[in-house]
């Protein structure tokens, strides 16, 4: 496994994958991996030859200075988890080799003003920035993204789709504990009772859903939404949204769940497909 900091260097081992014929995977990160992230490499280990890593605070994408100081970073421990996953190239440049002086940020134009565009203004684009600049970088075959962040997913696909022709998106099904916990880098952040919450609640939502009509429209699903959601300490969003387009037409059984909610300061996401 190589570990690559610099984009020269980085081009070198990519061209000469490509020499041989190999497909390239990419996975991008921000690091703090676990096997939600693990399960992206491996997607990608069976789709192609060579499976290349980023692993890269975007600080861009935090509208939150605090959030982004206290993004969980474990450099050794994600080193060990790429090894264990047999991925051949981490790549972890700095943001000086990422953001040359003359890189101009770019603006999100889709899936504007709802779920998280709305609640953390400026976060897809920085999302939107760094990918496009990593993959110019990579020009890997194939990316991988999991569809926990599926609002991130659905920008994702609208950006490749514009931009870059030749890369073809593979979403990957979100990774859950055994307790139907969306797994997370900031999961780490949280004591063994918030823990306990959280999978409280999640099994309260899953019986919610489970209980509701699917032939109703998403109007009515998400009146019922609102009355579930009111008793809950602090969240930014729940509610149902179609899964193509994230707007509010058609009926439940064409939506996926979208919530946003917090405890003792971490914002944890998810979405659940029926």
């Amino acid at each position: 496994m190589l570990i690559i900091k610099d984009i020269y260097n980085l081009k070198t081992y990519l061209k000469a994958f490509r020499d041989k014929g190999y497909s390239i995977g990419y996975v991008p990160t921000m690091g703090a991996l676990h096997e939600g992230h693990g399960s992206l490499i491996e997607k990608s280990h069976n789709d192609n030859q060579k499976t290349i890593i980023s692993i890269f605070i975007n600080e861009k994408q935090f509208n939150d200075t605090q959030d982004f100081e206290a993004y969980p970073r474990n450099k050794g421990d994600d080193y060990n988890f790429c090894q264990k996953h047999n991925v051949d190239i981490i790549f972890e440049p700095s943001a000086e080799e990422i953001y040359p002086k003359e890189y101009k940020s770019i603006q999100n134009s889709h899936f504007q003003n709802i779920l998280c565009d709305e609640y953390r203004p400026g976060h897809f684009n920085g999302v939107v920035t760094v990918l496009s600049r990593l993959f110019t970088i990579i020009e890997s075959d194939k990316v991988y993204f999991g569809e926990k962040d599926f609002q991130q997913l659905k920008i994702v696909e609208k950006l490749i789709k514009e931009n870059f022709p030749n890369l073809k998106l593979v979403p990957v099904s979100t990774v859950r504990s055994d307790e139907g916990i969306a797994l997370s880098s900031r999961n780490k952040k949280l004591s063994k009772k918030q823990m306990l919450d959280l999978i409280l609640f999640q099994k309260e939502v899953v019986q919610f859903i489970a209980n509701l009509d699917k032939k109703i429209d998403l109007i009515e699903a998400n009146k019922k939404a609102g009355e579930f959601i009111k008793p809950y300490e602090k969240f930014d969003y729940f509610e149902f949204r179609n899964a193509s387009n994230l707007s509010f037409e058609g009926s439940l059984s064409e939506s996926r769940l979208f919530y946003a909610i917090y405890k003792s300061g971490v914002r944890l996401i998810d979405n659940l497909e029926f």
